[in-house]
Formats: C-alpha cells, structure tokens, sequence
C-alpha cells in the first residue's frame, strides 16, 4: 500500500511540475485545491429483505485537481489527487447499529465540457485505493483494513459552478462497481455516494514592476541606413533619405517599386514597368488575355462574344448541348420525352425478382432490353434506379435485399453496353411505402422497382 500511495504521489508531482512551471495565458493549464463532503451509503447485496437496512453517512474529502486543456476546444481532461471517505450506517432488525467508514486515496480522472465561462459537466473513471477502514458496533471500534478490498473502481458524473475566476462548486454522484467488504450472513457492500466541493484555484503571481531608467537621449542610427534615429521615422529597417529614412514603397503592392514604377498607383507587371496591361475593347479582359482584343466580349469566354448557335437562349460556353435546341434546366439540353417517361414507368413495373432474393426473373429480361434501347437511343439521358420492399422482416434485412436488387438491375444494363457513370442504384427497404403495409394489396404495391430518368 505504501508503495502504491508514493507511485500516485509521484504521478501527481509528474503532472503538476510542468503545470507549476508553465502555466501561460497561452496555455490556460490550471491547478488547484479543494475540500468538502462525501454523502455515502453501501448498497447491500443479498441481505434479508427488512433484516438489514443502509443509511447514508457524512464523510470528508479533500485534495487537489490538475485541468488540462484539448486546445481551444471546450473539452479538457482533469485528474484529482483527494484523501476520500467513503462507507455507511446499517441498521439490523434489533435496531443495532453498525458504522463502516472507508477512507481511501482517490484518483478521478474528468474528462470535462465547459458549456460557458461558469458551468461545466464531467464524466470520468476513479480508482480508490484504501488507506484505512473500521467498524463501529455495540461492542466497539475496530480495525478491519486488511479485510476490505485494497482497490475500488467507479463511474463518476456531475457539474460544477463558477461563483468567481477562482472559486468553483462541484456535485457529483459516485457509482462504486467492487464489492469491497462482506459481513456474516454473506452480506457484500458497494459504494455509493454524491460529493459536495468547494474548490479554489491557484494563479500565477503578477511580477513586480521593473524600475523605470531614464537615460539622456543619444542620438544613433539603430538600422545603419546613414540616418540618424532623430530624423528617421523607420529606425529597424534600412532606407533612403528622400523617403526620411524608410524604404522606397511600393504603393499599389505590385512588386515594383515606387521609384521604377511608371504607374504606382495601378497594380502591374515589371514588363510594363509596373503599369497594367490595356484592355482596348473595355470589357474587363485585359490584351494579354483576351483572345479577342478588338471585339467587347465576356470574362468567362476569353473576352470573346459568347454565342448560342442552337438559339435555345443557353450561350455555347455552357450548353451541354450547343448543337441540339434544349431548355436552360437541362443546360441547353432537350428535356424527356413524355411518351419515354411513361414507357420507363411501365418498364419498371414488369421488373420482377424471385422471392426473397435479387435474383431477375426471365420475365424481366425483356423489358429490361426495352429500357436498353431507350438509353441507347438518347445518350444524354442519366438513369436511377431504385427498389422497394414491405415491411416484412427486419430493416437491415430489407435494406439489404432493395441495394441487392437495385445492384443487380445496373449490373444487367452495364452488360448490354450502358456506361456505368450514366447509371445509379439505390435501395430503400421499407423506408418509403407508398400504401399501407396492413393488407396484402398495399403490401404488393410497396414491392416495387422505380426508374428515374434525367437528362
């Protein structure tokens, strides 16, 4: 036990030297120490019921607490060092009392979330290790340390409260998982308890202010520029005289200096001797860029006039379809047909699997090759398919066979010739019936494949 105590003191020391030695604005690492109250009770395990009754006794604690932030993200993680006491009042049928105090050495470790500047939550592991134990009854106080278990392990959870920078209120509740003494008749005890705290937090002393010097002025050239720092309004950088000791600028940040920059007020390029290229035709796209320098044209066409040769009122530079009259939804392109909506939705009714499976039957081989053709004959033409189970079976079980499904209907077109980029295959299970899954019609009506074509 001894050793085991040094081994946690020392993790203590370990994570509080560099705490103590760097704590930073920067970093917001803090220590601190904190004493209060254990309000616990032992849950007994295979008592009489009414034979042997648990009441909750007062206890001391106290010790001291590291928090260590994860960056600027409201999360940290706060390890506590606390002498903790722990236990319980039993009373038997004879109205006898027996007092179990536990004393133990706690270490929580509290990852924590600070909500704003004042309240927090944690939640966390803490292992106790027993530092002393006795018993109190009609027939006296005894020592019963080495018969308690040496080590208690929990889960701990709660909030704590701000009152100032350095002042802070901590309840938590204390959940003990080992049962760490048994009494005659076969009687086992878990911990069990809140906690009530007052802590404070330390803060790194404001240094005192050094003494302030006043040396007669000397007049120097700090940068070595031949001015002196009297008459230089740029005392760490290097410059010239007509600009009173700063260096030339560059006025309009192009690069090229002031006194080699024909233009220093318009951004340009060295060729120029700092002036921008001209743009002729004024529409925005300077010579060097504009593939039509003479002509005023557009920015997203190389300065060149966008036109529209299909006369569908999409200009070239973004019709999908520049030689084919469309609609500016479809990017230029020519929108579906009615009669090829209609085909594909009664294309995707004759669509049909083997029970329970994602297997095609031969009846759907033919329509399917319908739905080739279709696709064949208009190239620009995307395609979704998806399926549809009831409701029968579990969801991951329907989940599964409408993605088989779908699979197995792409699979079947990029066979016949179909790229693959033009296709997409989706299932829904039983997410999106389309009638109610109570009767055998509606149920045969959410078994179902559906073909979405878009352009």
């Amino acid at each position: 036990m001894r050793k085991f105590v040094l081994l946690l003191t020392t993790v203590f020391f370990i994570i509080s030297f560099p705490v103590l030695s760097q704590t930073t604005d920067k970093q917001k690492v803090s220590i601190g120490i904190k004493t209060g109250a254990n309000v616990s009770r032992l849950k007994l395990n295979g008592k009489i019921p009414g034979v042997i009754n648990s009441d909750f006794r007062t206890g001391f604690v106290a010790g001291a607490f590291v928090n260590l932030p994860a960056g600027k993200s409201p999360f940290s993680i706060q390890p506590e060092f606390l002498y903790s006491s722990m236990g319980g009042d039993l009373r038997n049928e004879y109205n006898e009392k027996q007092n179990f105090r536990f004393n133990y050495f706690s270490i929580p470790v509290l990852i924590k979330y600070q909500f704003s500047k004042k309240l927090a939550a944690f939640a966390g592991p803490q292992l106790d290790a027993i530092l002393y134990a006795k018993e109190n009854n009609k027939y006296g106080e005894f020592n019963i340390t080495e018969s308690v278990e040496e080590f208690d392990a929990y889960a701990t959870g709660g909030m704590e409260w701000w009152a100032s920078k350095d002042i802070v209120l901590n309840a938590r509740y204390m959940h003990g998982f080992k049962k760490v003494y048994t009494t005659a008749p076969e009687i086992s005890m878990n911990n069990r308890g809140f906690q009530i705290t007052l802590g404070l937090k330390f803060r790194k002393p404001k240094p005192w202010p050094e003494p302030v010097v006043v040396l007669p002025p000397v007049d120097k050239d700090t940068d070595g520029d031949g001015i002196f720092d009297s008459r230089d309004k740029c005392l760490t950088v290097a410059g010239v005289a007509k600009y009173e000791g700063c260096p030339v600028p560059d006025t309009d940040k192009d690069g090229i200096f002031d006194d080699k920059d024909k233009c220093p007020d318009m951004p340009g390029y060295p060729e120029l001797d700092g002036c921008p290229y001209p743009d002729r035709d004024k529409d925005g796209v300077t010579d060097n860029k504009d593939r039509c320098p003479d002509e005023p044209g557009s920015t997203k066409n190389d300065g060149c006039p966008i036109t529209d040769r299909d006369g569908d009122g999409v200009p070239d530079a973004t019709d999908r379809c520049p030689d084919d009259p469309g609609t500016v939804s479809n990017q230029g392109c020519p929108g579906i047909k009615e009669d090829v909506i209609a085909k594909t939705t009664s294309i995707a009714k004759s669509i049909y699997f083997d029970l329970n499976s994602a297997n095609l039957q031969k009846g759907s081989y033919a329509p399917l090759d319908e739905l080739v053709h279709i696709l064949k004959d208009n190239p620009s033409y995307k395609l979704a398919i998806e399926s549809h189970t009831d409701n029968y079976g579990t969801n991951t079980y329907n989940q599964k066979l409408s993605d088989s499904r779908s699979s197995t209907v792409m699979k079947y077109l990029i066979s016949k010739g179909i790229e693959a980029s033009r296709l997409t295959a989706a299932g829904f299970g039983e997410e999106k019936p389309v009638a109610t899954n109570n009767t055998k019609e509606g149920r045969s009506l959410n078994r179902r494949s559906e073909l979405k074509l878009s352009n």
